[in-house]
């Protein structure tokens, strides 16, 4: 080679090579695999880069230092980033495990010579949705782990870990389409009889699970409801202040209206929580917040054995939309129960084709 092309490397002809040069004297040698063409386009890169880090010696030095950070680093900063902004706790373990599983799983496997998130570049995120996708057989999951993967880099870019064009060029990388989960149409016996076998063997499980059923509200928000949230009008639950730090929104989502039926749900499930000194309007056995995955998993495991289908809280949620669109019950009534606040969503339901919905169609056309 000579010294023509001095500081390239050939590792596969006309596809990538590996470039090493010292940014300035007495610094340590950099190593780096690129994508080119040919050897001269390799070189040519090589200028390009070794003129870049030379820029980046006129930045401030914090911001320099910043740029030079190991991931470790950029983690902590991160996570007390996350937690500045009281995330789930759901949401901080997404995060760590994503960022873990790119930046010490995936990168030690295959750019074992990058060091910071700063020395990220575009094709280091394609080659982690392959690798995720394929390696590790998680198609499904593809479209969540990028939306995740690229919030981490924009949270990187805010706290001066990466430059600007890097989150630019993110943009090109796109999500696959979400996938419509197919839900099961079950008939209201097959609902009573499933919420009668929750109330025989958990009955702290039925509680949350039959308010889910009457106000499609969430699982997460359901558990997280406090006795104190419920107002009372003599022994008469008459409304719940479901406030904003435990919607997923962030918005307060008040249940103004209760019918008979609610009233003594609440009544019942409240009485039970006084009885364990909890804080919580729907308590576990123990007295504790019931967890929403415990929930989760005995739903799944109780509606296959009795109805023979496999649901979960969110299918009830679900159903409730469903039977407020066929019903046509005005979006306004359906966003004040359920506390919805995406309209477009809800017109999603709406616009479901239904059996019922198709026979009337059929009827009204035959002649």
């Amino acid at each position: 080679m000579g010294k023509r092309y001095e500081g390239v490397r050939e590792k596969v002809k006309g596809r990538r090579y590996e470039i090493y040069f010292r940014p300035f004297r007495g610094a340590k040698k950099i190593h780096r695999n690129i994508e080119a063409a040919s050897i001269s386009e390799a070189y040519y890169r090589r200028q390009e880069i070794i003129a870049g880090y030379r820029k980046n010696e006129e930045m401030p030095e914090e911001d320099r230092v910043r740029l030079s950070s190991s991931f470790t680093e950029a983690w902590e900063q991160l996570s007390k980033d996350l937690l500045t902004e009281n995330r789930p706790k759901k949401t901080k373990n997404r995060y760590r495990r994503t960022f873990w599983r790119m930046f010490d799983e995936f990168l030690k496997k295959n750019y074992p010579y990058i060091q910071s998130p700063s020395q990220l570049s575009l094709p280091f995120f394609r080659e982690y949705r392959n690798y995720y996708a394929n390696d590790l057989g998680r198609p499904n999951g593809l479209r969540a782990e990028l939306i995740i993967a690229k919030a981490i880099m924009r949270r990187l870019y805010m706290l001066g870990y990466c430059k600007e064009e890097l989150i630019k060029k993110l943009t090109e990388i796109k999500k696959p389409r979400a996938r419509k989960k197919d839900y099961p149409d079950i008939s209201k016996s097959d609902i009573k009889k499933l919420l009668l076998a929750i109330k025989s063997q958990r009955l702290d499980y039925y509680y949350p699970l039959a308010f889910i059923v009457r106000t499609g509200r969430r699982i997460a928000e359901t558990t997280l409801i406090k006795k104190e949230d419920v107002e009372f009008r003599g022994f008469r639950p008459v409304r719940i202040n479901i406030k904003a730090e435990i919607t997923k929104t962030k918005e307060n989502a008040p249940l103004m209206k209760l019918d008979a039926e609610l009233e003594q749900l609440i009544a019942e499930a409240n009485k039970r929580s006084l009885r364990r000194r909890t804080p919580y309007l729907f308590c576990s056995r123990r007295g504790n917040k019931c967890t929403p995955g415990r929930i989760r998993d005995f739903l799944k495991k109780v509606s296959r054995q009795v109805i023979g289908i496999t649901i979960t809280p969110h299918y009830f949620r679900h159903r409730f939309f469903t039977e407020c669109g066929k019903a046509n019950v005005p979006l306004a009534d359906v966003k004040a129960i359920s506390g919805i606040k995406d309209v477009q969503v809800l017109l999603n339901y709406y616009s479901h084709s239904t059996n019922d919905g198709q026979d009337k169609v059929l009827d009204v056309t035959r002649l």
